[in-house]
């Protein structure tokens, strides 16, 4: 018998292995291991693929499906390299030898066609119940390199990775929540701070309320009662970072039961926008209407494509 398949798309290899591990022959038992191998390899190269933003004008299908081919065929290399050393691991697990560590020098991978990067997201801490204060030392961890934000480009920087991770929770585009963000906070500018001038990172004006066991800052806020803008004080939301702040937004909407229409038309932002201004989310009459100029403006599409093409210049 020649040699087994190498490529678990090609039927007639396949056809060969089964054949093989019905005499239960070490031969077939590494095959198929090189084989789940190359399977799990390329399931992590579509994750993230998947992760990676991919709008552009060399966003297509062909380009998709090119790149496809490309994963696959770095796949069944890397199995067959022992890249990652798994096969060795499933080969026992199929009822090998046991894995005996090595003393030889680690074995690299730098003839095997290289893997793009994929720039990594910040992760969102543990979303706290409503009531409780987000841990102070993920706040510290995850604190933006540059904040407050000089310009709204610097703003959509901060922002935008926590923005995905939170709009991927309930559904919606994260630039809904990049524009709610700025209209509550003036691009950064306006963000509630406490007596010592530390920022509290709320980000979408989200009072503190009588359930709130966590930080807050008390300052002076407008309100519209009976359609007149009227000056008031109230308690707000105290954050240790952006992450803390756009995961309790997410709990927010996600668990109360009010927004439970806007979270119904989370895939469209225009319906979204307007349901959370029927529920109450804010007092202004023109809350959804100002948010949607934003959104719609071409000064955050600009920026937002900045951010998805990698831009490395200053955005202003």
């Amino acid at each position: 018998m020649g040699a087994l398949a190498s490529n678990y798309t090609d039927f007639q290899g396949l056809a060969q292995l089964k054949a093989a591990a019905k005499t239960q022959s070490p031969q077939a038992r590494q095959a198929a291991a090189k084989q789940f191998e190359a399977v799990f390899i390329e399931m992590m190269l579509k994750a993230m693929r998947a992760a990676t933003p991919q709008h552009g004008l060399m966003d297509s299908s062909q380009t998709r499906l090119y790149q496809g081919l490309y994963d696959h065929q770095i796949a069944i290399d890397l199995a067959g390299h022992n890249a990652l050393g798994l096969n060795k691991l499933i080969d026992q697990s199929l009822g090998g030898k046991p894995v005996t560590p090595s003393t030889s020098t680690p074995r690299t991978i730098s003839t095997v066609p290289s893997v793009p990067s994929v720039p990594s997201v910040p992760s969102v801490p543990t979303v706290p119940p409503a009531h409780s204060a987000p841990s102070a030392g993920a706040g510290e961890a995850a604190r933006p390199t540059v904040w407050p934000p000089a310009t709204p480009g610097e703003f959509v920087r901060a922002v935008m990775p926590y923005a995905r991770q939170a709009a991927a929770a309930i559904g919606v585009a994260p630039e809904v929540l990049v524009a709610q963000a700025a209209l509550e906070t003036g691009w950064g500018k306006q963000i509630p701070s406490g007596p010592d001038g530390r920022s509290s990172f709320n980000l979408f004006g989200i009072k503190a309320g009588t359930h709130w066991q966590g930080a807050q800052v008390n300052v002076p806020t407008m309100e519209f009662r009976g359609g007149v803008l009227q000056r008031d004080t109230a308690s707000f939301r105290a954050y240790p970072s952006l992450a803390a702040s756009f995961a309790d937004y997410a709990h927010l909407i996600s668990t109360q039961p009010r927004y439970r229409d806007a979270l119904a038309q989370a895939s469209n932002p225009a319906a979204y926008l307007d349901g959370l201004q029927s529920a109450g989310y804010a007092t202004d009459p023109a809350y959804a209407d100002k948010i949607k100029a934003i959104l719609g403006g071409q000064h955050l599409m600009a920026l937002d494509a900045g951010v998805k093409n990698g831009a490395n210049g200053p955005l202003t």
